[in-house]
């Protein structure tokens, strides 16, 4: 299932400890809670982010995905052009749908998938603080930011992305 990743940094471990109880209480399974601090910060009983998690594997995949929609625009568009240099209009046509194709699920895509990456984080995680990913269905993100800002308001949200809950990313 693709869930909505939200990313919440917070000052401490004290605050952390609290926001992941407050996460439980709203539902959240423990399971799509991660924690990310640098080397010799405190996160104990916080739950751990994966290798994955930690390597941003997920903003890498978000790149490859437009690449390779991008790289099959173009090769799509080069034989576009081939198929108009020989007259064959079938094969033209069917390039053209293709281009088409593309064009909409960029379009969709940058549009309408987040795209945070814990990059953006990096600089707070040097500091000391301390990232949440917490990874909701879309439907209950706004709920959960809601309501963990209300208790919290030490947190600052540093982004929403997606991830894929199947592939522990």
């Amino acid at each position: 299932m693709i869930l909505r990743r939200l990313y919440l940094l917070l000052p401490g471990f004290k605050f952390a400890q609290q926001a992941v109880d407050d996460l439980l209480a709203l539902g959240v399974d423990r399971q799509h809670i991660h924690t990310v601090a640098r080397p010799g910060v405190d996160t104990t009983g916080l739950p751990e982010a994966t290798v994955r998690q930690r390597s941003d594997l997920l903003s890498r995949l978000d790149r490859w995905i437009w690449d390779i929609n991008l790289l099959l625009f173009f090769f799509a568009l080069g034989l576009f052009a081939v198929s108009i240099w020989s007259a064959s209009w079938a094969w033209a046509i069917a390039w053209l749908l293709v281009m088409g194709v593309t064009v909409l699920f960029g379009n969709h895509y940058a549009q309408h998938v987040p795209h945070a990456q814990m990059n953006e984080c990096r600089t707070a995680l040097r500091h000391g603080e301390i990232l949440l990913m917490v990874d909701v269905p879309r439907w209950q993100m706004a709920t959960v930011e809601k309501a963990i800002r209300k208790k919290h308001p030490e947190l600052e949200v540093g982004g929403v992305s997606w991830s894929l809950d199947a592939l522990g990313i």
